[in-house]
């Protein structure tokens, strides 16, 4: 498709909220400044955002329930009409016509997800997020973190978008099997940029397509406990079997690794608890696994250039035994990519 050819694709817009109060309301305003036609909707899964909402013009809905982020975007996006869904972080602000160059990115049929080039609110000189890095034992976070924004340039291949601000066509959202809503909260948007990859399609990031983040990277006992079960989710199901085997080592030390850090941070029973989960859940993994590798179109070694051997998140500081660690798992990745 030439650029004479191409139709501005509608856009809808599904935020989830929750008791997001002052956050939304400049979200809400960003967008009505910045994105007038698209549609909006609110999907309150705290039920105490409403009197926020309103004023917006929006569709609000209320499952009267906590539904997690992957349920209540599923939720918005089942309501939606637009050609394009983007989901969008309420701590979020929007700059004019962004999600319609996000949308128009789009238009690139090699393309399946586009992300914005995600920056710091409170300094948005930086980057927030260049895209989700994805580490070969299921670890991720988020790319490029307090780089300089203007460093992105132009359009880059990722491993994964950040649900904070994303943007993919609707029929494919639900080509794709939607978000994950038994993950809840995290990982679902990795599964998700994993799913476009062995569809083979590209996931993106675009820089003229700015969104501004309140960030505040946090680990509490329960936010670790939620990513551990889902990264054990998200391996057990998005890798071929082959690579599972061939990833063996990498993700037998990972396990203990993170039981060590389990113990000395005093949440081990949460880390027992996701693989009891994943245990009790066998048959739905079992499920979950055979539609996401019937999505494949490409093989392993089409998908290997997405992950990393080397833990080196922006916002964390690791101990030296990670670089013994990034040097031996470089090496074996090395080996194992030859086999592939």
């Amino acid at each position: 498709m030439g650029l004479t050819d191409r139709v501005a694709l509608s856009i809808s817009v599904v935020i989830v909220a929750y008791d997001s109060g002052a956050a939304l309301e400049r979200c809400l305003g960003s967008l009505r400044d910045g994105e007038p036609e698209a549609e909006v909707i609110v999907v309150d899964n705290a039920g105490s955002d409403r009197a926020v909402a309103e004023p917006f013009d929006v569709r609000l809905l209320e499952p009267g329930r906590n539904l997690g982020f992957a349920g209540g975007c599923n939720r918005g996006a089942a309501e939606a009409n637009g050609d394009v869904l983007v989901f969008l972080n309420p701590d979020t602000v929007v700059d004019p016509g962004a999600l319609t160059r996000l949308a128009e990115t789009l238009q690139d049929p090699s393309i399946g997800i586009a992300m914005a080039r995600l920056r710091l609110l409170d300094r948005p000189e930086l980057l927030n997020s260049a895209g989700t890095v994805l580490h070969l034992s299921g670890l991720a976070w988020a790319g490029r973190y307090g780089e300089p924004a203007e460093m992105l340039r132009e359009l880059e291949d990722v491993a994964a978008p950040s649900g904070a601000a994303m943007a993919i066509g609707r029929e494919l959202f639900r080509e794709l099997g939607c978000f994950t809503e038994e993950l809840f909260m995290y990982l679902e948007d990795t599964e998700l940029g994993w799913r476009a990859h062995l569809r083979g399609l590209r996931v993106v990031v675009a820089p003229d397509a700015d969104v501004y983040h309140e960030y505040e990277f946090g680990r509490n006992p329960g936010k670790v406990e939620l990513l551990e079960r889902n990264r054990e989710i998200f391996v057990l199901t998005a890798y071929s079997l082959r690579l599972l085997l061939l990833l063996g080592p990498v993700l037998v030390a990972t396990e203990l690794s993170m039981l060590a850090v389990a113990a000395k941070q005093q949440w081990f029973g949460g880390k027992l608890g996701g693989w009891w989960w994943c245990m009790s859940h066998a048959r739905w993994l079992l499920r979950h696994r055979q539609a996401t590798q019937r999505l494949r179109r490409v093989g392993d070694r089409e998908v290997a250039p997405f992950l990393t051997a080397v833990l080196d998140p922006g916002m964390l500081q690791l101990p030296r035994a990670a670089r013994v660690a990034n040097g031996l798992t470089a090496a074996y990745w090395g080996l194992v990519r030859r086999a592939l």
